[in-house]
């Protein structure tokens, strides 16, 4: 038995192929089956690490009964939120109103013309074919009243991706700032970082975000609680310690139990984090771990064409963890022969500390804190925590493998290529700058070909400002580590595409939906941070670094015309704003372009490069230009610096040669 989703790409499609629900792609002739037969829709968005989603397709979609009554009643769309996050974000929306909450697996039940009615994250068989059988019968009953819900929350989402009023340009002011980031240290958790809730999510660009405004502003309580976090997240649980690489989210307040799955922007945005931590504090400790986080990218995650995979499962064999996790008898194994009371303090392997049975290697101290209490020398410690996290690797060999999502998603790829330059930056090492230069040629073939992501030779979906926001952003980095234009034109292609299917009717902000595509009942317009910023945070970036970089007020102010019609949110919720708050920053500081050109630019710029700058970037080139930040700027004899602040330059001061 199969399905329409045979013919799909996306893996979380594939893994519905077989199902007895007569599953539709998002697509034009799912909505013509709908108006054709008068049935409402049922779209189920999930993606393919998505551990509930996996229980849902085993309670209810592979159930022939289940899959009886919503044939009968009901055109069923299945959505991978990774091919199409501007469904995921209208519907996600309409969840959100209906019922205060989120998550996926997200089933919705819509008319015809796509407008939500109802909504709901897993439920259990019994559960999921009441409220169906029920929804069914007020169809036929009573469907005006369906009309007139879709009519009211239909009103209520176009309401969320219409630009906010925009009051004329404001001046953004420093105290602000202050203000700003004591509202969001409201709800931090100062033991073990993060929010103080569970589940935890890492967010680690809100965490970059906040590091940057807090040095701005010198509040030193903010940025001694970004370091916290990242310290405390490197040693517990939601980092995998065998390998590498940051799970999903924690389970717990404390980091310890992950939810297993493991995402590449996670990990991408993650690997910049710790490259710019780094440079601000000089710890070497966020070193290793981002260099761990990229060995595993290497060996677990890229594909053979040169790109990066987009998730690993949290499930094996329909297990959760079953991949990551040991039992007591491979403990023991693990510990032969090594000082076995010293590795169990270290990383917690008690009865008590057990997640159903099994333990996940997590450390609550710092190692020196171990190393002390069983009277060991630091270097003792490291070389037993190696021969032991070698023999769990050997172990985790022997175990069932998570299923992997081989999609290489262009603009979580090219987040990574901004990761790679600030890794570059932060250590001077150029391999990591190859490493970037490389990844980013073989995605730009993904967006030069218009599309979402590349699997098995083909460009598939359609390209989403998320993409082009993420390109732009990554070659504005490039130029300014290499000089080379070829990278400011791609970010100037990719601004135009934008500006030609993109922009809103106001002309402030832009959609994530193209404006040829009419299947949402509404263009996304996404504003609000999450763990992967906005993309049209980003896009307030990009304008506001480009329009410095080429000379062009009007995107400078088209970036503060952005920021001015988000400020009411951002200044009521700066937690779910964060990158506003960043591109607020950029605004009010005297932004500084660190411009170095002569022979010998690139290796006269790496101690700038090196240097924790909030409020600035550093440009280096060894050929003359006609960009306007280079032009008439370079000197075949000479390297010079030419410090520019906000709309005005100092004059140039040449730097010496190395002795």
């Amino acid at each position: 038995m199969m399905n329409r989703l045979i013919n799909a790409a996306s893996p979380y499609l594939l893994q519905h192929a077989h199902n007895p629900v007569d599953w539709y792609p998002w697509g034009e002739e799912a909505f013509q089956a709908a108006k054709r037969h008068n049935k409402l829709l049922v779209i189920s968005i999930g993606y393919s690490a998505c551990h509930w989603c996996h229980v849902m397709e085993r309670e209810c979609f592979e159930d022939r009964e289940v899959a009886r009554l919503m044939n009968t009643y009901y055109i069923s769309i299945k959505v991978d939120r990774e091919e199409h996050p501007d469904v995921d974000q209208i519907y996600m929306d309409a969840l959100q109103l209906m019922t205060g909450r989120g998550g996926w697996p997200l089933n919705i039940v819509a008319l015809p013309d796509g407008r939500p009615i109802w909504g709901v994250t897993y439920l259990p068989k019994k559960s999921w074919m009441s409220a169906l059988e029920q929804i069914a019968e007020l169809q036929k009953n009573n469907p005006n009243q369906l009309y007139d819900y879709a009519n009211k929350l239909s009103h209520g989402i176009s309401i969320l991706h219409t630009t906010p009023d925009f009051k004329g340009f404001h001046k953004p002011e420093r105290s602000e700032i202050k203000k700003a980031l004591d509202k969001y240290l409201q709800h931090r958790d100062f033991e073990t970082g993060g929010p103080s809730r569970a589940p935890k999510f890492m967010m680690p660009t809100q965490l970059l975000d906040i590091l940057r405004l807090g040095v701005w502003v010198e509040h030193k309580k903010a940025v001694e609680f970004v370091h916290l976090t990242l310290q405390q997240m490197a040693r517990r649980g939601i980092f995998d310690q065998t390998v590498g690489g940051f799970y999903r989210y924690s389970t717990d307040a404390e980091w310890k139990i992950p939810h297993f799955e493991k995402m590449l922007y996670d990990n991408a945005l993650l690997i910049e984090l710790y490259a710019e931590a780094f440079k601000q504090s000089g710890d070497q400790s966020y070193l290793d771990v981002l260099q761990k986080t990229f060995d595993w990218l290497e060996a677990e995650m890229k594909s053979n064409d040169g790109g990066y995979y987009a998730a690993l499962d949290a499930d094996a064999e329909g297990e959760e963890g079953k991949t990551y996790t040991f039992t007591t008898r491979e403990i023991e194994k693990m510990l032969e022969g090594l000082p076995a009371d010293f590795l169990r303090d270290v990383y917690a392997l008690h009865p008590g500390e057990q997640w159903e049975g099994q333990y996940v290697l997590h450390q609550k101290e710092p190692l020196e804190s171990y190393a002390e209490k069983h009277h060991l020398s630091l270097d003792e410690a490291k070389l037993n925590l190696d021969k032991f996290l070698k023999r769990a690797k050997g172990t985790r060999a022997k175990k069932p493998r998570p299923g992997i999502d081989d999609k290489v998603i262009a603009s979580w790829n090219l987040m990574l290529v901004s990761a790679l330059v600030t890794v570059f930056e932060a250590t001077g090492k150029t391999h990591w700058l190859e490493k970037a230069i490389r990844l980013a040629n073989f995605i730009h073939k993904i967006i030069d070909h218009k599309a979402h992501y590349y699997k098995n030779g083909q460009y598939l979906s359609r390209c989403l400002l998320d993409d082009l926001s993420q390109i732009i952003r990554a070659s504005i980095r490039l130029f300014a580590a290499t000089g080379d234009e070829i990278y400011l034109t791609r970010a100037q292609k990719s601004l135009d595409r934008v500006f030609e299917v993109h922009d809103t009717r106001d002309k402030i902000l832009f959609t994530n939906t193209p404006a040829h595509d009419n299947l949402l009942f509404q263009r996304a317009v996404e504003t609000e941070d999450n763990v992967i910023p906005s993309s049209n945070a980003v896009m307030a970036e990009n304008l506001m670094l480009l329009g410095h970089i080429l000379g062009k007020h009007d995107y400078t102010e088209r970036s503060l015309a952005m920021l001015n019609a988000m400020q009411q949110r951002a200044t009521e919720h700066p937690e779910a704003y964060y990158h506003w708050w960043y591109v607020y920053l950029m605004h009010a500081s005297e932004w500084k372009m660190y411009v170095i050109t002569g022979p010998s630019a690139h290796t006269k710029a790496l101690e700038y490069r090196q240097k924790f700058l909030p409020d600035g970037m550093v440009i280096s080139a060894q050929n003359p230009s006609e960009v306007d930040v280079l032009k008439n700027r370079f000197s075949l004899e000479v390297d010079r610096l030419y410090l520019c602040e906000g709309e005005s330059c100092r004059p140039p001061v040449e730097l010496k040669k190395a002795e």
